[in-house]
C-alpha cells in the first residue's frame, strides 16, 4: 500500500509539473499575438508619420519633393493620393468611409513580388482640401523591432511544448507500467489459484469416487424408499464431480490437439449437454443452417461452448426460452461461433466481473464457467466476447481471427427443437 500511494503523488507531481509548461507555452502564444499587434503599430506610426510630411508639402510639392520623401523613408514602396471623391476608381467604395468621415484611416496586408505590404489609407489636408493618401510599407522594416524578441518567445514556446510531451510521456510510461503491473499481479494470483484449484481437485476425486460407488452400491441393493433418499446424494455427486472437472480444465494448461472438425457433427454433440443444462424448462434449441469445416481441438472447443451453453441456460426464466448456436465466417477471414440467449441478460453490477474465477451470482454456480471458456479459447488462438442483446438476452461469441476453414456442402437445414 505505501509503494501505491507513493506512485499515486508521483503520478499528481507530474501533473502539476504539466502546468508550468502550459502556462509558459499560452504566454508565448500571447506574446507573439502582442508583437505582431506592436509589429502594425509601428508600420502605422511610420505611416501616419509620411501623411503629416504630405500636410507641409502639399499642394505645392514638386516631384523633386516628393523623390525626398521617399529617401527619408526607405520602406516607402508605393505613394498614391487621391484628390477627391470619385477618383479611387476600384477602391472607390472602400474609400467612401474615410471620405465621409466615418473611419479615420484603414489597412491591409498584401504580398507583391515576394515581399509583405503593409498598405496605409489616410487622410490628410493639403491647405484647405482633404486628400487620401495611399502609403505602402515594405513590412519588413518593422522586423529589426519584433524579430529578437519573437526569436526568443518561439523558443520559450518550443520548450514549453517539449516538456509537455515529456511529461505527458512520462505520465504515460508511469500509467503503463501500473497497468502492467496489475496485470502481472493478477496473472500471479490466477496461476496461484489454478494451482490450487487443481491441487484441491485430485485431493477431492478420490475420495468423491469412493464416495460415488458405495451410494450407487447402496442404491442398488436399497428399497425403494431408501433409493429414494440416496438419490439426491448422487445428484449432488455428480455436481461435485463437475466442479471438480472445472478445477482441473482451469488450473492445467490446455495443450490443443489440433484437427479438422466440422461444425455440424461438434453441434450435434452438444445438444444432449444443452438439454440437460435447460433441465425441465421448455427451450427451443437452434442452430444455423451453414456448415463449415475448420481446423482446431474438437474436445477443447466443445469445453469451452458447454460453458456458454451452461450460461445461456442457467440465464433462461422458468418460462423457458431460446438459445441459438451460429458459425460465422466473416468476409474478412476467420471464424465466430456464438451462444445466444434470450434469458434475462447481464446483470450491470456483474459485468466488471464477468471473468473472474469464482465470481458467481447463481445458487450453485462455481463461478468458473466464463475464465474457462475464454482460457481455452485463447489456447485455441481466438477470443471471447459477451454483448447485451435488445430487448433482453445475451450473445457470447468465440471469435478465432486466423481459423483455416472451408465450407462443407450442406442443403437440409437443421434446427434443434
Amino acid at each position: 500500500m505505501p509503494e501505491r500511494d507513493h506512485k499515486r503523488r508521483a503520478e499528481w507531481w507530474l501533473w502539476a509539473a504539466l502546468a508550468l509548461p502550459l502556462v509558459l507555452v499560452a504566454s508565448s502564444l500571447a506574446t507573439l499575438a502582442r508583437l505582431d499587434q506592436l509589429r502594425e503599430l509601428y508600420l502605422r506610426s511610420r505611416a501616419a508619420a509620411l501623411a503629416a510630411r504630405l500636410e507641409t508639402l502639399l499642394p505645392s510639392a514638386s516631384k523633386q519633393d516628393l523623390e525626398a520623401l521617399s529617401d527619408e523613408e526607405p520602406a516607402l514602396v508605393e505613394l498614391q493620393v487621391f484628390l477627391r471623391p470619385g477618383e479611387g476608381g476600384p477602391e472607390e467604395a472602400f474609400l467612401e468611409p474615410i471620405w465621409q468621415g466615418r473611419e479615420l484611416f484603414r489597412t491591409e496586408r498584401l504580398r507583391a513580388e515576394g515581399t509583405e505590404i503593409f498598405r496605409l489609407y489616410i487622410p490628410f489636408h493639403a491647405g484647405t482640401e482633404l486628400r487620401i493618401a495611399r502609403l505602402d510599407l515594405d513590412a519588413s522594416a518593422a522586423d529589426a523591432l519584433v524579430w529578437p524578441a519573437r526569436n526568443n518567445v518561439i523558443i520559450a514556446a518550443l520548450s514549453g511544448l517539449v516538456l509537455i510531451l515529456l511529461t505527458l510521456y512520462a505520465l504515460w510510461i508511469s500509467r503503463r507500467t501500473a497497468r502492467l503491473e496489475r496485470r502481472q499481479l493478477e496473472l500471479e494470483h490466477l496461476a496461484r489459484l489454478g494451482q490450487m484449484s487443481a491441487a484441491l481437485a485430485h485431493e477431492i476425486r478420490n475420495p468423491l469416487a469412493t464416495i460415488k460407488g458405495f451410494a450407487q452400491l447402496a442404491a442398488e441393493k436399497a428399497d425403494s424408499k431408501t433409493a429414494t433418499l440416496l438419490a439426491p446424494i448422487l445428484e449432488e455427486i455428480q455436481r461435485l464431480e463437475r466442479l471438480v472437472s472445472d478445477l482441473l480444465l482451469y488450473g492445467r494448461p490446455p495443450q490443443p490437439r489440433w484437427r479438422w472438425t466440422e461444425w455440424d457433427g461438434l453441434a450435434a454433440e452438444l445438444e444432449a449437454h444443452a438439454r440437460e443444462a435447460a433441465g425441465g424448462r421448455p427451450v427451443r434449441l437452434l442452430r444455423t443452417a451453414d456448415n463449415v469445416r475448420f481446423r482446431t481441438d474438437p474436445d477443447l472447443l466443445k469445453a469451452a461452448l458447454l460453458n456458454l451453453i451452461r450460461n445461456a441456460a442457467e440465464a433462461l426464466d422458468e418460462q423457458g426460452g431460446e438459445i441459438r448456436l451460429e458459425a460465422i465466417s466473416p468476409r474478412g477471414g476467420g471464424l465466430i461461433l456464438a451462444v445466444e440467449d434470450d434469458g434475462l441478460g447481464l446483470a450491470e453490477e456483474a459485468r466488471a466481473h464477468l471473468f473472474e474465477p469464482f465470481f458467481t451470482t447463481k445458487a450453485f454456480g462455481t463461478g468458473l464457467g466464463l475464465p474457462i471458456a475464454r482460457k481455452l479459447a485463447e489456447a485455441l488462438g481466438g477470443r471471447l466476447q459477451l454483448a447485451a442483446r435488445e430487448p433482453r438476452g445475451t450473445r457470447a461469441e468465440l471469435v478465432f481471427p486466423a481459423a483455416e476453414l472451408e465450407r462443407v456442402a450442406r442443403e437440409e437445414k437443421s434446427a434443434w427443437k
